[in-house]
């Protein structure tokens, strides 16, 4: 009988069920990764999980790039996603030489206790000391990315509207960066406690606080240079609109679910010139020209993520085993407030 593995599916919206398989040999060029844990995201594998993602209703085009309706879906129940696993090789097939037996990697692989995967697509995480802080592999190229994107002088005035993992990793980004003003906004006192530990020069609670006005004060009466949004909520959207200056720009990090028929863009961002910059990890800025690739930028992630392994370790409030994976979609889902990074731990 062959080797049997544990999966973890998504069988419909806010459902999941863990079942077992066949466990597949690594072919050529090819690795088997034996998990150790896996990083559940808060902000884009909760839009899965909840049915939002465009996936589940449309189909993308690959040639025009555009999503159809009328196409089927790209998407269908059951399916396993995930992007944050971290492991060791178990074994490895013909032909690979840049892993080997033993080695602590990280792949952009579903959640279950093994994956099989090509050996150029697994991250080796070298001497990182706990094992655990690699499933932030995912988010720290995120974040790093969506700085980039923002191309920022030295001295900016930035708002991060959402301080979630990136959010954090955003704000600790921008202070190495030399940000002037650093605002984080979120409406958990974690949350914004932690910012100002990673290098915020204030924090404001958008339930009580008024964002825009606040920061004109903050800046002189100018508005930011740039608000970094990673909420993934309409109405912060809209603040973040307002919040920027004249010509300003609103780096939108997030992976929007559902639809936005709250969306203003009648007086900011149509009076201010405001800028929208999507900012998606499949590719870099490409105003930084062909000199940064995708590998330049995931080698500098890794090194960012040994300089703050200390307050990645401190992300993490829940470890669960993946037979009781669904607890931790829960505490997500209803948005728990001393939640904050849940992984999947398979070591026991």
């Amino acid at each position: 009988m062959g080797i049997v593995t544990q999966s973890l599916y998504f069988t419909g919206p806010r459902d999941l069920a863990i079942r077992e398989e066949p466990l597949a040999e690594p072919g050529a060029g090819e690795v088997l990764v034996e998990a150790l844990v896996s990083g559940i995201s808060a902000g884009t594998e909760l839009n899965v999980f909840r049915g939002h993602a465009p996936q589940w209703r449309q189909r993308m085009d690959r040639d025009t790039r555009l999503f159809h309706s009328d196409a089927g879906a790209d998407w269908t129940w059951p399916a396993r996603y995930g992007y944050a696993l971290v492991g060791r090789v178990g074994a490895v097939g013909p032909k690979v030489t840049r892993v080997a037996v033993g080695d602590l990697v990280f792949t952009y692989s579903p959640h279950g206790r093994h994956a099989v995967v090509a050996e150029d697509a697994v991250i080796a995480l070298g001497g990182l000391a706990n094992p655990e802080v690699g499933v932030f592999f995912a988010n720290m190229n995120t974040a790093y990315n969506g700085v980039l994107d923002a191309n920022l002088p030295l001295g900016a005035d930035v708002v991060v509207s959402g301080l979630g993992v990136i959010g954090q990793l955003v704000v600790r980004l921008l202070k190495r960066s030399g940000a002037r003003t650093i605002v984080g906004v979120d409406r958990l006192p974690m949350r914004r406690d932690q910012a100002m530990a990673g290098g915020a020069t204030h924090v404001l609670d958008p339930d009580g606080d008024k964002i825009a006005e606040t920061v004109r004060g903050l800046t002189a009466g100018r508005g930011a240079d740039a608000v970094v949004e990673v909420s993934g909520a309409a109405p912060a959207l809209n603040e973040a609109i307002r919040t920027v200056g004249y010509n300003g720009t609103v780096i939108a990090m997030s992976w929007y679910g559902g639809s936005f028929e709250t969306l203003s863009l009648s007086g900011e961002f149509h009076h201010n010139r405001s800028r929208i910059i999507s900012s998606q990890v499949g590719a870099t800025n490409p105003y930084l020209g062909p000199l940064w690739s995708l590998g330049r930028r995931a080698e500098i992630a890794r090194e960012y993520m040994d300089l703050y392994a200390g307050d990645l370790e401190s992300f993490i409030t829940h470890r669960i085993p993946l037979a009781d994976a669904a607890r931790g979609y829960r505490l997500l889902d209803q948005g728990s407030p001393e939640v904050f990074q849940v992984l999947l731990d398979y070591r026991s």
